[in-house]
């Protein structure tokens, strides 16, 4: 009975042992050395855990990661800071990064930790870049500029090809087909929005909106959702490049206030609007399912960029202050901060 009790303790006591090793095991594998082109961090809190999102900081021109889910997550080291890139934009869906150098290449990255790959040498001075829906197609332009690159493939082998856009032109949304939508304001402070096939060379008009509000592509959809700014009206524009459909989808009644940036979830189902009057994200059910929902925010939401999954968007710029985010997903959307990590780091890799 002696022996039986003995080899119980015993047994307990191996498989205890087994269990801290593995324990300082994993520890271990989180702090191990980094692979080659990722970023040095200095410290003992380096940040890991899920990537949520990832953007441009001009304060010290660097990309930087943030790590971590909705309403847990913080800001890691800078990377490609040392010199090479002026400005980048991200595609947090497939993970995907566009880098720009001070010359105008273009190049693309895989976060958090992939080496950039040169896409196109075709300069475009100062580019705001617009990604489609799944991130297969991207738009370097510049606002007022004719000259614009698509670049198409971006999750394949991608191939930059030059545009020509309408003049005075404001903003702009690419479709993952590549088709292209361009907001032109006019004299009289009214914004015309124009959309051009992919495949094609002529842009068609799609309507005027007394005030530029925000538009996006839905995702596999040559289909956009359209704000405007002075009749807080939302709507649906379908059939672009035939007979254009429009369907109101909201209202001042329904919580449209002065709307500065639209979104839409990477299912198609969902769209956010963005309000300067209110400070808030209203949540539009696009199958009319479920009534409209607003998020009030404690901050000045001026735009809607996509993080990780189906429905989360930063919704300031990350050198306003402290960077808000919402997550629209459940039941009830809300909005959360993401703290700064403060951790030294420096990039390998030299000027391009």
């Amino acid at each position: 009975m002696r022996q039986k009790i003995y080899r119980q303790l015993r047994a307990i006591v191996f498989s205890a042992a087994v269990l801290h090793l593995v324990a300082c095991g994993s520890s271990r594998t989180s702090t191990s050395t980094p692979p080659a082109g990722s970023p040095v961090t200095v410290g003992t809190n380096a940040a890991s855990g899920p990537l949520l999102g990832a953007w441009w900081d001009a304060s010290n021109k660097s990309l930087r990661t943030v790590y971590g889910v909705a309403g847990a997550a913080h800001q890691g080291a800078p990377t490609f800071s040392d010199g090479s890139y002026s400005s980048a934009a991200t595609c947090m869906r497939k993970n995907l990064a566009l880098l720009t150098t001070p010359s105008g290449s273009i190049y693309s990255v895989s976060l958090p930790h992939g080496e950039p790959v040169a896409v196109s040498s075709m300069a475009i001075s100062k580019a705001s870049i617009a990604f489609s829906p799944s991130c297969t197609s991207s738009l370097l332009y510049a606002p007022s500029s004719t000259t614009a690159v698509l670049v198409q493939g971006l999750l394949s082998t991608p191939v930059g090809t030059p545009m020509t856009l309408p003049a005075g032109g404001s903003a702009a949304a690419v479709a993952d087909s590549g088709a292209i939508l361009i907001a032109a304001p006019g004299s009289n402070g009214a914004t015309s929005i124009r959309f051009l096939a992919s495949g094609t060379s002529s842009f068609q008009p799609v309507t005027v909106l007394a005030k530029y509000g925000g538009m996006a592509f839905l995702p596999g959809a040559d289909t956009a959702v359209l704000a405007d700014a002075s009749a807080n009206t939302v709507v649906e524009a379908s059939r672009l490049g035939g007979s254009v459909s429009l369907t109101s989808l909201a209202t001042e009644a329904d919580g449209v206030g002065s709307p500065a940036s639209v979104a839409i979830s990477a299912d198609g189902r969902l769209a956010a609007i963005a309000n300067n009057n209110g400070a808030s994200v209203l949540r539009l059910d696009l199958s009319r399912q479920s009534p409209p929902i607003k998020t009030v925010c404690h901050c000045s939401p001026t735009k809607l960029e996509p993080l990780a999954g189906n429905f989360i968007f930063r919704v300031n710029e990350p050198d306003s202050g402290t960077v808000w985010a919402f997550d629209g997903d459940g039941l009830q959307p809300r909005m959360f901060f993401i703290p700064t990590d403060q951790v030294a780091s420096t990039q390998r890799g030299g000027s391009r």
